[in-house]
């Protein structure tokens, strides 16, 4: 007998997804800030703890800088990573680093932030451990801050990537997957990278999808179905919102 597979978490996808659209960066910023504060602030108020998980990258960089100084119970919020390369800490281009050197100061260093590399050599080897230290968090994510990239991509999903389709599985059990991503200008010489996968992303409670510039927004609208970032808003459904800045 065929085990059966698991119910897909799937959100349907809808019309209903918030679309905010910015004039300036000083107010795309204080807003995006202040949504997630929010919405932190409300998790913390109804379950007693709150997750925000990360995305990298130079645009939410000076957000997490903002929300580091609002009044929130910090020491019952849990901070973790949509994805990261496979790099050290140190390195430049690590989103964790991002995470620590920005959002885990001041009023939120009592925070408790979840690495999402290890010491493993290969990001494939470390899915297991990995999974056991993001499931039981991203059960409850309450919000997901993400980027896009010029080609469609959100998260590690990318295009032709090996782990791409256990990435985003729906049936997929675990909550985080390993990617290794074509070379391209995108992605650079660094291809090596951990990922929350599709079903991490579906129970996300909300969502903030940052787009900035009019080849970003014109991807986006395209809505192509070879692109991570249509099949991340089909996961989505309505807990989606997008702040789009030209």
């Amino acid at each position: 007998m065929t085990a059966k597979r698991p119910k897909c978490p799937c959100k349907a996808m809808t019309n209903d997804t918030a679309f905010h659209t910015f004039g300036t960066k000083d107010t795309f910023e204080a807003d995006a800030a202040y949504w997630i504060e929010t919405r932190l602030s409300d998790a913390l108020s109804r379950r007693g703890k709150a997750s925000l998980f990360c995305s990298g990258g130079s645009t939410p960089g000076p957000i997490y800088e903002a929300l580091s100084e609002r009044e929130l119970d910090w020491e019952n919020v849990t901070v973790g990573l949509a994805d990261e390369r496979w790099v050290e800490d140190s390195h430049e281009a690590s989103n964790g680093a991002l995470v620590r050197r920005t959002l885990m100061q001041n009023k939120a260093e009592d925070a408790t932030f979840l690495p999402m590399k290890t010491d493993a050599a290969s990001a494939f080897g470390a899915e297991a451990d990995l999974n056991r230290i993001y499931g039981p968090v991203a059960e409850t994510i309450d919000i997901l801050v993400l980027g896009m990239g010029p080609d469609g991509h959100t998260l590690s999903w990318f295009a032709d990537a090996k782990g791409l389709g256990a990435a985003t599985d729906p049936g997929n059990m675990m909550s985080v997957a390993a990617i290794d991503a074509p070379k391209t200008d995108v992605t650079g010489d660094i291809t090596e990278r951990m990922t929350l996968t599709y079903p991490a992303v579906a129970r996300a409670r909300h969502i903030l999808l940052m787009i900035t510039g009019d080849k970003k927004r014109q991807v986006y609208d395209r809505a192509d179905p070879s692109h991570a970032v249509t099949l991340m808003r089909k996961a989505a459904g309505d807990a989606l919102t997008v702040f789009y800045r030209s």
